[in-house]
């Protein structure tokens, strides 16, 4: 039996409808009240005044604003944000540059119906600790 995710609100930035429609998926499964998608950094920064997510997943590449430079912005401006990177690729190096980003983790698309919800879990654990 899954354990359910104790999250009320995720905002998910990914420009790929494909993988949105993924993330939301596994996302309402496992009991997330409120799902908020955007599909570029622009747009994340701007749903940020007046919305505060329990986790924030940011794509990687994406157009007009990277999921890097955005991690780094959101990471100035709320420092207990809790940033998970989404992307394609999965080796040291990109978990290194997420880290230094300012995310608390990454999860790779090939694996997100399987990853996703466990490393949420993980890094809502450690920022309740």
């Amino acid at each position: 039996m899954e354990r359910e995710v104790k999250l009320a609100r995720v905002l998910v930035v990914e420009d790929d409808p494909d993988i949105q429609k993924v993330i939301r998926m596994s996302l309402k499964m496992r009991g997330v009240t409120e799902i908020v998608l955007v599909d570029n950094g622009t747009d994340c920064l701007e749903r940020l005044n007046g919305f505060t997510p329990d986790v924030i997943l940011l794509d990687l590449n994406m157009p007009t604003l990277d999921g890097l430079k955005a991690a780094r912005l959101i990471r100035e401006g709320s420092p207990r944000a809790e940033i998970l990177i989404v992307t394609s690729y999965h080796s040291i190096e990109v978990a290194r540059i997420a880290a230094e980003a300012g995310a608390s983790g990454y999860v790779t698309k090939s694996l997100i119906t399987s990853d996703l919800v466990p490393a949420i879990e993980e890094v809502v654990s450690r920022h309740a600790a």
